[in-house]
């Protein structure tokens, strides 16, 4: 009972926050991502960072198309997740630039197409910027449900840094967790640097 509680805790907190985050206009998204990303690139442990992975963002996510176009402009490496849906998992591809191709994947979110695209294993990755629908102060994260980000951060390396971008909305005290979810270190808002 307790479980279906929480997995019906979680599905409101999914509904509350893809309804407030739909409601933001275009000039929101652009102005609070601008306000996020500006926090990222102040933080010395993401700059310290060499092979970075970003998600691609889709409708009014926090924006991360600058924040790879600036990380590559840094020499960075970037890489971008391509879901693998039937296995529940996600193979880590690199991109050299934001103008090269991309198509629609699982779920209608942009990735690299397998023609121009190369996939290395997580264990070289020293950064993730993760999405989420809602975090909280200790690192607890709520994405869409489908498990990706918690398989990923099992694969990383010791060390690597698990960061959380969102909107300062999507940030509560508590949210429900379930044993295998996995947490982040530190989440980036338009107001605030949280270390959890």
């Amino acid at each position: 009972m307790a479980f279906t509680s929480m997995k019906m805790d979680k599905f409101a907190v999914r509904q509350d926050m893809r309804r407030r985050r739909d409601a933001m206009s275009l000039d929101d998204v652009l102005n609070l991502s601008r306000a996020i990303e500006d926090r990222l690139f102040a933080c010395k442990e993401f700059l310290d960072c060499r092979n970075v992975m970003f998600f691609l963002s889709f409708g009014n996510e926090v924006r991360t198309d600058e924040m790879i176009a600036r990380s590559l402009i840094d020499n960075k490496r970037v890489y971008v997740p391509r879901l693998i849906r039937r296995e529940r998992r996600m193979e880590v591809c690199e991109i050299t630039d934001m103008n090269q191709e991309f198509e629609l994947g699982s779920y209608d979110i942009r990735e690299p197409s397998r023609l121009n695209s190369r996939v290395v294993s997580p264990s070289i990755i020293d950064a993730v910027i993760a999405p989420g629908l809602a975090f909280d102060r200790s690192g607890g994260r709520i994405g869409f449900g489908g498990g990706y980000f918690d398989w990923l951060f099992k694969q990383l390396p010791d060390g690597a840094q698990r960061l959380g971008v969102a909107y300062e909305f999507q940030v509560k005290d508590s949210i429900p967790q379930d044993f295998w979810d996995e947490r982040v270190q530190k989440i980036f808002t338009d107001n605030d640097m949280i270390n959890c």
